[in-house]
């Protein structure tokens, strides 16, 4: 169960399910091309909780405020710098020309990194 949601029925709030769609590209060409969607979604996630964010602060809602910035807020904008200087290092590895580069950002970020062959 999501941390909020007792937190919100405690409240008296109500609790509204919506579909997720599927992203509408399901195969990439390139892992350059999955890094970008992903840094897009990842950016339309944090302005989500960035508008939740203000709405609780506009009803003065601290605990709200508080439980975003530490549980969700700082992770989101962590990992969205990550993949920024990911795809920053592909391009200055000469991706997609070179699918050396592809390669050992695979190695890097999706385990194996640190493994002695």
């Amino acid at each position: 169960m999501l941390p909020t949601l007792p937190s919100q029925n405690q409240r008296g709030g109500r609790i509204c399910f919506l579909d997720i769609r599927k992203p509408e590209t399901q195969q990439w060409e390139s892992g350059l091309q999955a890094m970008q969607d992903t840094l897009h979604l990842e950016k339309y996630v944090n302005q989500s909780l960035l508008d939740l964010h203000q709405l609780a602060t506009d009803s003065s809602d601290t605990d709200l405020c508080q439980f975003l910035r530490a549980g969700y807020l700082n992770q989101q904008v962590k990992f969205i710098r990550e993949l920024r200087n990911h795809l920053s290092d592909l391009s200055n590895m000469g991706f997609p020309e070179d699918a050396l580069a592809e390669y050992f950002l695979d190695k890097l970020t999706l385990g194996d990194g640190d493994k002695k062959d």
